[in-house]
């Protein structure tokens, strides 16, 4: 597998290990001369890692990578523009035009998260790659915060008088993986797997402390869907089994690898 370049110009406003298990995801399914976006690029940190990925090719970044987000203006990776993306969420490109969409930590600050995963689908070429990465609000620490609090982990009371939820880093539409991947599905990618980041140690020893419950109730729930709705439990099998897989239960960000 190609391995990352330094990208040390740029400071990630998502995290670093989100970056990179991004980046070595895009690196194992770009094809040689294929085409990638980086959908809300932010400042350009993973742009510069992708452009040093089309160096190692031997192409211009350029002719490998576009970039887009609402504020371009902010984009500071020097060897590619940085395209606007519209207000009502529209993204400025043809239909079919990359093998692989990368957005990271993104959906989480959309209004409209189906036109969103519509947008996508529509700017990959058949056969090609989404890659989108949210926090994950289904490890255990978000699940106990939001027990206790009503709130996700990275997820707080937003200003009710303003459109600008500056305290919070825009973070207004939480979204956890079995939605973001029903999000997939609806769009029309034909099929979407999980894959995570980094490991929390807190979450690791929470999740040892509180198997036998989670165990038992994923057990309870399980067999009572197999029992009052058979068809939705068969089609969901490979979906459910990854809600309280030991990943899902610690990694910091989830990321959904839709193929169209």
């Amino acid at each position: 597998m190609t391995s990352a370049p330094p990208a040390t110009e740029i400071k990630p406003i998502s995290h670093r290990s989100t970056n990179d298990k991004v980046f070595a995801l895009l690196a194992a399914r770009l094809p040689q001369g294929g085409r990638v976006v980086d959908v809300g690029a932010g400042e350009g940190y993973f742009s510069q890692m992708v452009g040093g990925l089309a160096r190692q090719r031997g192409v211009a970044p350029a002719e490998l990578l576009s970039a887009c987000d609402v504020f371009p203006e902010n984009f500071r990776y020097a060897d590619i523009g940085c395209d606007r993306i519209e207000w009502d969420g529209r993204l400025p490109y043809a239909d079919a035009s990359f093998d692989v969409a990368c957005s990271l930590e993104v959906v989480e600050h959309v209004e409209d998260q189906f036109l969103f995963a519509r947008e996508l689908h529509r700017i990959v070429r058949p056969g090609g790659t989404a890659i989108v990465s949210t926090p994950n609000v289904l490890n255990v620490n978000s699940r106990l915060r939001t027990l206790h609090s009503g709130f996700p982990v990275l997820f707080d009371p937003l200003s009710l008088s303003s459109r600008d939820p500056v305290h919070t880093s825009g973070h207004i539409n939480p979204v956890s993986y079995y939605y973001l991947a029903y999000q997939l599905y609806r769009a029309g990618f034909r099929a979407v797997e999980v894959h995570y980041d980094r490991s929390k140690s807190s979450a690791r020893f929470l999740t040892a402390l509180l198997w036998p419950f989670i165990a038992a109730g994923r057990a309870a729930f399980g067999a009572r869907l197999r029992r009052k709705r058979p068809e939705e439990a068969a089609e969901n099998a490979a979906l459910l089994a990854d809600l309280n897989s030991v990943g899902m239960l610690t990694s910091r960000s989830v990321i959904a690898v839709a193929t169209r």
